[in-house]
């Protein structure tokens, strides 16, 4: 059965399929305020009043996401479908990566937040060192659309991807392995910060990514309609993650975008 959380009113201001479900999340990080997802869930998309601004337009430390609901869920390995991947592919390595998420959209625009933890700020790729990203991928269509890059040509996916080496978000579409491309339209904006922490296990990316609502253009998701499908990719460089070797959501999670209370 799905579940659906409800709506979270708030005052800002005066306001491999779960890896086959064997996958051990740590739960050190519990906290009573963060809600738990899993894919199949569903999850309501917060409202910004008309009269609430960030203070710079994807700013990842803004008071406001103090005051917005904050979701979890567990990111596992990503299955090989390259070659190049089984050989650095591991298959023993079934703990689940914990990334931290919200969703908000004010009249005009459409946000995502997103946050983990990360013992090192890894800004560069060399022959042996890797750089950090993460990556929210919409299905076009419905959650009939692959989750792995898509269904084919006629059933693709937009891809916003970050990486740490630029504040360009990369907007992008696939339809299948191999097929990514990066869209005429590069419509899509934001920024990040490193939070380093004395004990660096609490070392955190914060990474707000956002675009207008009314966006035109092929292989964009429609962020007017009222439930979209997303999935996550995460990239951490110290572990030698990049390409095809990642950690992802493995199966939609629904965004309830409707206006509705």
């Amino acid at each position: 059965m799905k579940r659906s959380f409800p709506t979270t009113t708030f005052a800002v201001l005066g306001l491999m399929m779960s890896v086959a479900g064997t996958a051990a999340a740590d739960h050190s990080e519990r906290n009573p305020n963060v809600t738990e997802v899993n894919p199949g869930d569903t999850v309501k998309v917060a409202r910004i009043p008309d009269n609430i601004y960030l203070r710079t337009q994807d700013d990842p430390d803004d008071l406001i996401w103090d005051r917005l609901p904050v979701y979890r869920t567990g990111l596992t390995t990503a299955p090989p479908v390259h070659p190049s991947v089984m050989l650095r592919f591991d298959p023993t390595d079934m703990e689940a990566k914990h990334l931290y998420f919200q969703v908000a959209k004010s009249k005009d625009r459409f946000y995502i937040r997103l946050r983990w933890k990360d013992a090192s700020e890894d800004r560069s790729t060399t022959v042996d060192q890797f750089r950090d990203g993460v990556a929210v991928q919409y299905a076009i269509a419905g959650p009939e659309t692959s989750y792995m890059m898509g269904s084919g040509p006629d059933n693709p996916v937009n891809i916003w991807y970050w990486r740490s080496d630029q504040e360009q978000i990369e907007n992008l579409a696939a339809g299948g392995f191999g097929s990514t491309t990066h869209l005429p339209e590069q419509t899509v904006t934001g920024a990040s910060e490193y939070f380093p922490e004395e004990i660096a296990q609490d070392s955190e990316w914060h990474v707000v990514m956002s675009r207008l609502i009314d966006e035109d253009g092929e292989h964009q998701v429609d962020l007017s309609r009222d439930t979209i499908p997303v999935v996550f990719a995460l990239w951490e460089g110290h572990h030698n993650e990049r390409d095809g070797n990642k950690k992802v959501t493995h199966n939609w999670i629904m965004l309830d975008n409707s206006d509705s209370q």
